[in-house]
């Protein structure tokens, strides 16, 4: 499913417009609609409606209409100065005084306890910046006192390029928004304002392919390997990770296990002595070899970092794979953190996938500055390195070098613990293995982590998941998809 920038959301807008010749005033007539019907949804008797003076006004003012007419209680509250008005704006607004509409100027001191709903269309998706005090004392109120609020195209207060929140906004329970969903609605902290996203076609055509996406079951499922009736394990890939160490040997264990889960045909884990004693222990389907004996080029993926820590030896194993590997890298953890104080190794095909504090020893940023501006550092460090990058946080951002942008959904509290990135280096190693496109791993292996994840707090509760746990629920996931969405598992 698509998604935009704010940039291209008014690009489709003018296209809509001035090359295809729909009036505005259609578009909002429309946006209004789609608005008032989720209201309708909601069984609600009255409604006091929050409008400021651009076009997400208009919109307000507009429901408004819609809402009298269908024998709602509604009282307008008009934020900004009627002569600032947009055109589309000032004509709703003329429309709904003939009707004698209750409506207030610039006075947000009414009794909102009073009203089933707020709708909150006061700023749309322009905004760049904290808002102004008038406007934070309107938003202050309805987030102290609104029973239900609806927010048109996007909570007041958020951006809907970074999902920064500047500190105050609007926390809707519902968030109806136009044509395509807006980036930074999915991105925290703006999407725990949004609460459910709504999004509605209002008569706007795509008349190009956008460059950021999110999946969805129906393409999650499509995009899943195949399994052949007539097949063996070769059929499958054979994936390598060069992981552990003697203090932290369950990273090599959570990503053999993972790609295993995933579909993996055969996965060899090269490590210490102690690693691979305790990997024959407690993982006995995993091929093993030793550090020293290593085949660069065994199978067709290798994932290095999880769990090998910061030594001579690390920084040994992660030149040496960098240098003689043809084939696709995934690097992970301390083999970021190894780059980081060596740019020239990042010189591979493959993938990345480093959180927000790696990404930060990456590129020298600020993780604030990286937590808002998510997307730009990804595809920023995707274009110059020419590596996908799977940005990890609370929504994971997957950038390709060409441009393409996914933005992940799936996910849970409960797997911000250690183990669950090395169980994501797993799955997407075991896609890879399986041939899928290293871009298409990275977006659907973050999908499948993820989701597996909220499988698992559902099963053991937010406090008491482990990585483990999250690997195991990979393959539930996967079928469920694909039966879910009709789509057979098994080609005979």
């Amino acid at each position: 499913m698509y998604i935009l920038s704010t940039a291209q959301m008014r690009e489709a807008e003018r296209i809509a417009i001035e090359d295809k010749g729909v009036p505005s005033i259609v578009l909002m007539e429309n946006a209004a609609r789609g608005a008032a019907e989720e209201v309708l949804k909601l069984g609600v008797g009255s409604a006091l409606v929050f409008a400021g003076k651009g076009n997400n006004g208009g919109d307000g003012l507009a429901i408004a209409r819609l809402l009298i007419t269908e024998g709602i209680r509604v009282k307008v509250i008009f934020m900004g100065e009627r002569e600032k008005a947009t055109a589309d704006c000032r004509k709703n607004l003329e429309i709904l005084e003939s009707y004698n509409a209750d409506i207030v100027y610039n006075n947000a001191n009414v009794t909102i306890g009073h009203y089933d709903i707020v709708i909150d269309a006061l700023i749309g998706t322009g905004l760049k910046s904290r808002l102004s005090e008038k406007y934070i004392e309107a938003v202050e109120l309805i987030n102290k006192k609104a029973r239900l609020v609806l927010s048109v195209d996007c909570p007041t207060g958020v951006n809907c390029d970074t999902g920064e929140d500047y500190g105050i906004a609007v926390n809707a329970d519902v968030t109806v928004t136009f044509h395509r969903a807006k980036r930074g609605l999915l991105l925290y902290p703006a999407a725990a304002r949004c609460g459910r996203l709504c999004v509605k076609h209002i008569g706007i055509p795509d008349s190009a392919e956008y460059d950021s996406f999110t999946l969805t079951e129906s393409e999650v499922a499509a995009m899943l390997p195949v399994r052949n009736a007539d097949s063996n394990k070769g059929s499958y890939g054979k994936a390598l990770f060069v992981s552990g160490c003697d203090t932290m040997t369950g990273a090599a264990i959570i990503n053999c296990k993972a790609a295993y889960r995933t579909g993996a045909g055969l996965v060899n884990i090269c490590s210490a002595n102690h690693v691979i004693n305790v990997v024959q222990n407690l993982l006995p389907e995993a091929v093993t070899s030793k550090e020293e004996e290593i085949d660069y080029n065994y199978g067709n993926v290798t994932a290095i970092g999880s769990g090998i820590g910061i030594s001579d030896r690390s920084r040994r194993l992660v030149k040496n794979v960098v240098e003689n590997t043809e084939h696709t890298i995934i690097a992970d953890a301390d083999a970021l953190n190894i780059m980081a104080e060596d740019k020239s190794l990042i010189s591979f095909k493959g993938i990345i996938t480093p959180h927000i504090k790696e990404m930060s020893r990456l590129t020298g940023l600020d993780t604030e500055f990286i937590k808002n501006n998510i997307i730009k550092t990804a595809s920023d460090f995707a274009k110059k390195y020419n590596v996908v990058v799977l940005l990890k946080d609370a929504r994971s951002v997957i950038a390709a070098p060409d441009g393409r942008i996914c933005v992940n959904t799936t996910g849970s509290s409960a797997m911000s613990k250690g183990g669950t990135g090395d169980c994501l280096t797993g799955v997407v190693a075991g896609l890879v293995a399986q041939g899928m496109d290293i871009f298409d791993a990275a977006c659907l292996g973050a999908y499948i982590n993820g989701l597996a994840g909220e499988i698992a707090a559902q099963e053991r509760g937010a406090y008491g998941v482990l990585a483990t746990d999250i690997a195991d629920n990979v393959p539930q996931i996967m079928e469920e998809l694909k039966h879910k969405c009709n789509i057979k598992c098994i080609e005979k």
